[in-house]
């Protein structure tokens, strides 16, 4: 157990009232809310709901969190621009409830940075990760099998490299569980979704038959992840140009070692060297660079922990002297990963530097520098792990007096302790 953030987000695509998007990447949005449905395949309860709105929403600009279809108890209103949070309610779900959010408002759209929520599983600790375009995507090639996301945004008909979509996990030790919506189906034959973990299939697979559409899950994988392996996965059509139309990819991951990952995906975004920084969101979908300033990129972590492993994945990197990805907090460098000038195709990652964070700060990503040259952004990413795993603030071992003897006491909850008891 333990807190984990998930993070939506499309900056440069406003939201319209009756607008339904979700807690993960995405880079469309839709008006029909089961487009945007994603199953919690663990039990877990959702707090700490917010948003921030950078441009229009001249009304009252609402965000609903649903719950099955339903109103869930968290709701965040504000008017203007700017960030609200709901920092009493929490929405708890069982395993299959089906959740998404829901826009609002009264004026006009609003351009938003992104949507974010805190998630504690009912049994372990973990997060979902998601890649959507709720508007729907087609996938159409005959005869082959595509590599897809599972953070940012979708695009028609996947890719061929599956470095691009993959994203390199530091902190979970598994995936639990694999899930694909489908909103239109003209194939004559199978189509065939797996998760894929270090560039091989998983054990989750999930077939769209002929005509079939909806959503499809499949749970009680325990995939092991070892650090350092990548995570995304694929899409294998048969004979036959006849369109699939998806929407979502979701991934259920857990952490043995109770760490989560900052996890944002762009589907490639090129960046020309320069000395002015440009700034984006920890999670969610890298939809541009040049959408936010540093103010609008930062979120509410929501718990505190320890981050590390500042990394990003580069498809390309011509950058003629060596350029920074670096984590903001509250406004200020804390870490940074070098982006090796002529490095190309590849991951950049700071293996050594650690900082640590509160329940309060703000957290967000820069790029900058190269002089002459550009990079093609993929993946960007951290771990989070709290600063005491146990809860118990580090205390390990307590002398307690029992009768005349003292003895090593070992705490085995979070929450009891021994005391000496005279005999």
């Amino acid at each position: 157990m333990g807190k984990a953030l998930m993070v939506g987000g499309a900056s440069t695509t406003a939201l319209a009232s009756g607008d339904e998007i979700n807690l993960f990447g995405y880079n469309a949005k839709t008006t029909t809310e089961a487009n945007t449905q994603v199953q919690a395949t663990e039990g877990a309860t959702f707090s700490n709901l917010g948003f921030r709105v950078i441009s229009g929403g001249s009304g009252t600009n609402t965000l609903q969190f649903r719950d099955a279809g339903a109103n869930g108890n968290q709701v965040v209103a504000f008017a203007g621009t700017g960030s609200g949070e709901d920092a009493t309610n929490t929405d708890i779900l069982t395993a299959a409830d089906l959740f998404n959010l829901a826009y609002t408002d009264t004026g006009t759209d609003s351009t938003c940075a992104w949507q974010k929520c805190n998630v504690t599983f009912a049994s372990g600790h973990g997060n979902f990760h998601g890649a959507a375009n709720f508007g729907g995507v087609v996938y159409d090639v005959a005869s082959e099998t595509r590599y897809l996301p599972l953070g940012g945004g979708l695009t028609a008909d996947g890719v061929t490299d599956e470095n691009w979509v993959g994203f390199k996990i530091r902190g979970y030790t598994t995936m639990e569980a694999f899930q694909v919506r489908v909103t239109a189906n003209a194939r004559t034959n199978n189509s065939v979704f797996k998760n894929r973990i270090n560039l091989g299939d998983g054990t989750g697979s999930i077939t769209f038959a002929t005509g079939e559409t909806g959503l499809k899950v499949v749970t009680g994988l325990a995939d092991a992840i070892t650090a350092g392996q990548v995570v995304n996965c694929s899409l294998t059509l048969d004979t036959g140009v006849q369109d699939l139309t998806v929407c979502l990819t979701n991934g259920t991951f857990k952490s043995t070692t109770m760490k989560s990952e900052l996890w944002a995906q762009s589907l490639g975004l090129a960046r020309a060297a320069s000395a002015t920084p440009n700034y984006i969101c920890v999670a969610g979908n890298i939809q541009s660079l040049t959408a936010l300033t540093e103010a609008n990129a930062r979120i509410k972590v929501g718990f505190a922990a320890t981050v590390s492993n500042l990394r990003c994945y580069l498809s390309a990197n011509t950058y003629s002297v060596n350029g920074t990805l670096k984590l903001f907090k509250n406004g200020s460098a804390v870490l940074t990963t070098d982006i090796t000038l002529l490095g190309g195709a590849g991951w950049y990652e700071n293996t050594v530097d650690t900082v640590t964070i509160n329940d309060t700060d703000e957290l967000s990503f820069e790029f900058n520098g190269g002089t002459t040259g550009s990079i093609t952004i993929r993946s960007v990413g951290a771990t989070l792990r709290p600063p005491d795993v146990t809860g118990y603030g580090g205390l390990h071992h307590i002398t307690c007096g029992i009768g005349d003897t003292g003895v090593a006491v070992v705490p085995q909850t979070l929450h009891t302790i021994e005391q000496g008891i005279a005999a």
